[in-house]
């Protein structure tokens, strides 16, 4: 799934043209270090069984937290918006967030979960 996110941003023009080389996995960026655009992709748990029949489960439950970390609050929420889109699209719906704004560093964040069952990859050979 964390694949599928990544190619999936890497798939639209707005996310390229402005983060594109900086969407990273677990990776954060230094705070004080940072002048263009970054994009976080942090799994929060593994995925976990759920939805089961005849003694097997049928889909993984997944959590991740989606982090935009740039200097202009309008393009940390455009970005944002983007990726809830793309979220929704993989059928991932958001549960949460928090923006916020470093004043330390100039720095606007827009960390948002999204959760979702996906179908497992061996689906078809249980």
């Amino acid at each position: 799934m964390l694949d599928e996110i990544y190619q999936a941003m890497m798939a639209d023009d707005f996310i390229v043209e402005n983060a594109g080389g900086r969407i990273k996995y677990y990776e954060y960026p230094e705070a004080a270090d940072l002048q263009e655009p970054h994009i976080v992709i942090d799994p929060l748990a593994p995925p976990s069984p759920e939805d089961f029949a005849d003694n097997n489960w049928l889909k993984d439950d997944h959590l991740y937290q989606i982090e935009v970390w740039t200097k202009k609050r309008t393009l940390t929420d455009m970005l944002a918006k983007k990726i809830q889109s793309i979220m929704w699209k993989l059928g991932l719906a958001q549960v949460g967030g928090l923006p916020e704004y470093d004043k330390d560093y100039g720095i606007f964040r827009d960390a948002r979960r999204y959760t979702g069952k996906k179908y497992r990859k061996d689906f078809d050979t249980l």
